[in-house]
């Protein structure tokens, strides 16, 4: 005979093997929330503890993941070291910054109507909240007035600010509004930081890939680079960093700690500590861009490099970008002792923001209206995500390997050597499919057997069949 133990493991092992089922089958997907343990035991007929028992037998194998005061969600298939992008050699030396060819059809087909856009890094219109936007802009312009369509002067609007130092300090940043400033949305932001640091002619170090934006300022600004690798499951390569540090006359380093683009990477906290303490030994100036850290998959939000300054080695940059509109431009930096000096920058450059835009954000932030549409859009990126790298992976040939971030939206894909990045976003564009070649994130044009998908979109049964197209194009190569 049975202990009742033992007759207990037994029923709560066939609970887990019935909800592993249904997770592979499909009926829940990554993100989504499973039922309650109480749920659970009602509907299952099944005991409390049997129910919590199931749960975490299917932590234990990977499926599942607590969060506290929420329940249990489903996890993504995690993908074995083999399937993973590979670390990719670096020039060592500074050098200026190439310029694809194709740069501007890339960009341009980003936003053409009838594109499938796999190469836009921005959410679906379906995702962005436009109807709580549009109450509240009714709502603040009627109440400002002609304040509202006044410039918004450095250093914003206090109210927008008072609520930007609220939330900073879920990163792990404690700041007063009045070391804020507002800006025009992340790269304004990341523009003005390297201008308070570096001239003409000066080095600076970036990740390899990077966000090809970064790459067009620092070339607009005739600054060199030295490239610094990127790792896809713990990000930048802080050995790398030290040497560069070490052997060149880096002035400053632009580094995307939470949810890189394109690489998705979020870089452990160790190295973080050990990142701005590098900087600080070598006098280099970390500039943070912190635009996808709010976008996580799990329950906790990664901190930020500036929670583990005690000085001034870090400037944080921000923004509303991804997780809020794109086109609300609204973002920030918290510039410690070069506050005067970026100020006087943003007065010089681009003077003043969208007072509207900030009034609405401030106004989202305060009403708690913008963590409630964070818990939704992380829900639906961790669903695509998943997805369109699913999809990615049964359909393009064996040896692809896809990133499994954490947060964000974007997936970066390596083909084999030889493989033209390049001449096949140009073929998929003469299908009406967007995607961006590795080349665009490299300052030395390399990459050539990298490119990104953006996953904003849903995987509807158009962009589906774009993803099959895509596969014949990579196999035809």
């Amino acid at each position: 005979m049975k202990s009742r133990i033992q007759q207990e493991a037994l029923v709560y092992h066939r609970v887990a093997d019935r909800i592993e089922g249904l997770i592979t089958a499909g009926t829940f997907r990554p993100g989504d929330r499973l039922p309650s343990v109480r749920s659970l035991s009602r509907d299952w007929r099944v005991s409390v503890t049997t129910a919590v028992g199931a749960y975490s037998l299917l932590e234990d194998r990977g499926f599942v993941e607590p969060r506290s005061r929420s329940g249990y969600y489903v996890r993504a298939r995690r993908l074995s070291p083999e399937r993973l992008p590979r670390q990719i050699e670096v020039e060592g030396d500074p050098v200026e910054v190439g310029c694809a060819e194709i740069t501007e059809k890339i960009m341009d087909a980003s936003a053409t109507p009838g594109i499938v856009p796999f190469g836009a890094a921005v959410p679906a219109d379906e995702i962005l909240p436009s109807a709580r936007l549009a109450l509240l802009y009714s709502s603040v312009v009627r109440s400002a007035g002609a304040m509202a369509h006044q410039y918004s002067m450095p250093p914003g609007l206090q109210g927008l600010r008072v609520e930007l130092a609220k939330r900073l300090l879920g990163s792990g940043i404690t700041v007063s509004p009045e070391e804020i400033i507002a800006t025009s949305g992340a790269i304004d932001a990341v523009l003005l930081a390297v201008k308070s640091v570096c001239e003409a002619g000066d080095v600076v170090a970036v990740e390899s890939p990077t966000y090809f934006g970064i790459l067009s300022m620092v070339r607009e600004l005739g600054l060199k680079v030295v490239e610094i690798p990127v790792f896809a499951d713990r990000g930048v390569c802080t050995r790398a960093l030290e040497e560069a540090f070490t052997t060149h006359p880096v002035k400053a380093c632009i580094l995307q700690p939470n949810y890189h683009n394109p690489v998705g990477s979020v870089m452990p906290d160790v190295e973080k500590k050990r990142a701005v303490a590098l900087a600080k030994r070598h006098g280099v100036t970390l500039i943070e861009d912190d635009l996808y850290g709010d976008l996580h998959f799990s329950e906790k939000r990664p901190l930020s490099l500036k929670a583990f300054d005690p000085g001034d080695t870090v400037i944080h940059c921000g923004s509303y970008s991804k997780s809020l509109a794109p086109g609300l431009r609204v973002g920030w930096i918290v510039p410690g002792k070069r506050h005067h000096r970026i100020k006087s920058l943003k007065y010089a450059t681009s003077l003043a923001n969208a007072t509207a835009s900030e009034m609405v954000v401030a106004e989202f932030l305060k009403s708690g209206g913008v963590e409630r549409h964070l818990r939704k859009v992380r829900r639906i990126y961790a669903r695509q995500t998943h997805e369109i790298r699913e999809a990615i992976l049964g359909s393009f040939p064996a040896g692809i390997r896809v990133t499994q971030p954490e947060g964000g939206f974007l997936l970066w894909c390596q083909m084999p050597d030889g493989f033209d990045a390049e001449a096949f976003a140009l073929a998929a564009l003469k299908r009406k499919i967007s995607v961006v070649p590795g080349t665009l994130f490299s300052a030395s044009c390399g990459l050539r057997n990298f490119f990104r998908i953006s996953c904003g979109f849903p995987l509807d049964d158009r962009s589906r069949r774009a993803i099959g197209i895509l596969a014949k194009l990579a196999e035809g190569q």
